[in-house]
């Protein structure tokens, strides 16, 4: 890891980890073990997404899509949580995000798990995090008000979200796309599993889905929404009291 970070710049160290989020299905195969169907769910309402931006949210995504470490990595820095050292993780969060091409995001409410509280789903739109196999998808729960915890960070996400009312572990069940190649596809079901939903779509633990499923449609946007905010590079940092 060392020779990695001296290797490379920072701004590179930042986009590599988000490579597979971009690649190809060359990089992301679909299931192999399972044969995919053509079973499709049926979409009983369409939600568009929220027209507002969220600067919670905004905040959150930041902290996920632009990872930086405060101290020189021999440990010498200001402490983490203290008002210095979030000072200068939102500095250097905020250089590595101007480096980037300004990525765009969709949000909606939904309550998946049935405790009166919505989570927060958000896809990620741009060129640096998204390819052809289709771009990411963050899943947020938000235990108080303007404090958002990263719940799911799925790639390779196509619009819309589909979310059913079966459940698994008391989380509602999730339908997405898969892209083999052009013009070849398939629905993938996504169950939670106590923790977390599948971070990839098209590899195990997701399944083909198998029998046509009735569900709400979250995230379809086109080009022309006025919906897709641009992620500012700076802005309050999150609530962090519960």
């Amino acid at each position: 890891m060392d020779r990695l970070h001296r290797r490379f710049p920072l701004s590179l160290r930042v986009i590599l980890p988000l490579l597979p989020l971009a690649a190809s299905n060359a990089l992301a195969p679909p299931l192999q073990a399972q044969t995919p169907t053509r079973a499709s769910p049926t979409v009983v309402r369409s939600v568009p997404p929220e027209s507002r931006p969220n600067p919670a949210l905004e905040a959150a995504l930041r902290e996920v899509l632009f990872p930086v470490r405060i101290d020189d990595g021999q440990g010498h820095g200001p402490d983490p949580g203290s008002a210095e050292g979030e000072m200068v993780k939102r500095n250097k969060i905020k250089a590595e995000c101007e480096r980037m091409r300004a990525p765009r995001y969709a949000w909606s409410r939904v309550d998946l798990n049935g405790d009166g509280r919505p989570e927060v789903v958000a896809q990620v739109l741009g060129t640096l995090f998204c390819g052809t196999g289709g771009c990411p998808l963050l899943i947020f729960r938000e235990p108080s008000p303007g404090r958002l915890q990263l719940i799911t960070r799925m790639s390779l996400f196509k619009d819309p979200l589909i979310v059913t009312e079966r459940r698994h572990n008391r989380w509602k069940e999730l339908i997405t796309r898969v892209r083999v190649d052009a013009g070849t596809g398939y629905y993938a079901e996504l169950r939670y599993d106590g923790r977390s939903y599948p971070t990839n779509p098209s590899v195990a633990p997701a399944i083909p889905l198998r029998r046509p499923e009735p569900g709400t449609a979250y995230l379809a946007w086109n080009d022309k929404d006025p919906r897709a905010h641009a992620l500012p590079c700076e802005g309050a940092p999150q609530n962090r009291g519960l």
